[in-house]
């Protein structure tokens, strides 16, 4: 009786920790998707400024496009990385214009982006930390078990790869 009972808690378990991984990556979508939602007004405020770099402002409507249409969580998350540095690269190339960098309308926007990416940054962490709770959970004896019998498989973990965590060349951008 002890051993089914403990065996009811267990499964329990793995399945609330399950549901919390996919929760917290709930939140990453939502957090994606109020960034998407305010880069057509990045867009359009950064043309009257930067016709001449227009292949910046495609390659963001691109990546995107890229994001959105992405099913699997690691495509998603892989083309919003790549966003995230495109993105870097355009708070960085708007130095050069003194007009924009003092437009209301524009500061707000930046500001409303830079609060995006932090939380999208805290949300992946949260989804880090779930997962990791969830792993270590089917992976621990006796545990381990009950996911065997469910057939439970470890969830990834999100990482930025090595090469996305350098600086953004600015010059390289805008000439790819």
């Amino acid at each position: 009786m002890i051993l089914i009972i403990a065996s009811i808690v267990t499964n329990n378990q793995i399945i609330a920790k399950k549901n919390l991984t996919s929760q917290a990556f709930g939140s990453i979508e939502i957090y994606l998707k109020k960034r998407f939602d305010l880069i057509p007004n990045l867009v359009a405020m950064l043309n009257k400024y930067l016709a001449h770099e227009k292949e910046v402002l495609l390659k963001v409507t691109q990546l995107r496009t890229q994001v959105e249409k992405a099913k699997a969580p690691k495509e998603k998350i892989e083309a919003s990385n790549e966003l995230t540095q495109v993105m870097s690269g355009l708070n960085i190339n708007v130095e050069n214009y003194p007009d924009l960098k003092a437009d209301k309308q524009f500061l707000n926007l930046q500001y409303n982006l830079t609060d995006i990416e932090d939380q999208i940054s805290a949300a992946r962490r949260a989804y880090n930390a779930a997962v990791t709770s969830y792993n270590n959970k089917i992976q621990m004896f006796p545990a381990s078990i009950i996911a065997g019998i469910r057939k439970d498989k470890s969830d990834t973990l999100l990482e930025i790869p090595k090469a996305e965590q350098k600086e953004v060349n600015i010059k390289q951008l805008l000439n790819n």
